[in-house]
């Protein structure tokens, strides 16, 4: 699935985009039983630290995605991209969990802010099989001028039918983050301290051989014990 990063308003910054740039880098991570694969060129990545993987999950601390306001004005800046990840040999996914964290601050009572992000999956190989979720944003709304924490989850089942014998996914994130005030001496702030992370954690499972190609390997054991058995040289 092609990623073309996008602005809104004052700033847009991208996740984990693979987006169309001359010096583009993919870099590649590897899971236990997954592999995750990125590129690093696209504008915005560095507001995102180090992307690291432990076990099946990936994770970036955040260091510069953040809307703030004050004095009867807005702001609000975007964050779109895309991750491929592809399951080992003998693997299928079962599951994908997004958990998103950030801080907040609201000062005044016109003051707010705003978190609305959105998650997308789809079979790398067929654009027809895919997804989408808005993740739960729990914890804003607290206006004392002092700082707080909100977080985003969010996730897919993919042990449905629907994505049997997918092994390779795309998984994209786009978060908006908001600050609004209406009047003077008023202040808004929100920030995004780890995206995807907390953490992307991905689940999967043991695919299972089919019942047939078991029976085809025994009996071609069979064959073979008849064929040692027809090679030794008959007692007289």
């Amino acid at each position: 699935m092609a990623i073309i990063c996008k602005f809104r308003e004052i700033a847009a910054v991208s996740l984990f985009s693979i987006c169309t740039v001359s010096n583009a880098a993919t870099v590649y991570l590897a899971g236990d039983t997954v592999d995750f694969y990125y590129d690093n060129a696209q504008p915005g990545m560095a507001a995102y630290g180090t992307l690291y993987v432990i076990g099946n999950s990936i994770s970036a601390q955040s260091v510069n995605l953040s809307a703030d306001a004050a004095n009867g004005n807005s702001t609000s800046v975007d964050a779109l991209g895309t991750i491929t990840i592809v399951a080992h040999s003998g693997y299928g996914f079962d599951f994908v969990q997004v958990a998103q964290f950030g801080d907040y601050a609201l000062q005044g009572a016109g003051a707010s802010a705003g978190v609305n992000s959105t998650l997308f999956v789809e079979d790398s190989s067929n654009s027809a099989t895919s997804s989408d979720s808005t993740l739960t944003v729990s914890g804003l709304g607290i206006n004392d001028g002092g700082t707080h924490e909100w977080q985003a989850i969010g996730g897919f089942d993919l042990s449905t039918a629907s994505w049997n014998n997918v092994n390779s996914i795309e998984l994209s994130l786009d978060t908006l983050l908001s600050a609004t005030t209406l009047a003077n001496g008023e202040s808004a702030f929100t920030e995004s301290k780890y995206v995807a992370g907390g953490l992307v954690t991905i689940e999967t499972s043991a695919v299972p051989v089919p019942a047939a190609v078991w029976l085809f390997g025994s009996g071609l054991l069979g064959l073979a014990g008849v064929a040692r058995r027809s090679d030794k040289p008959s007692k007289s």
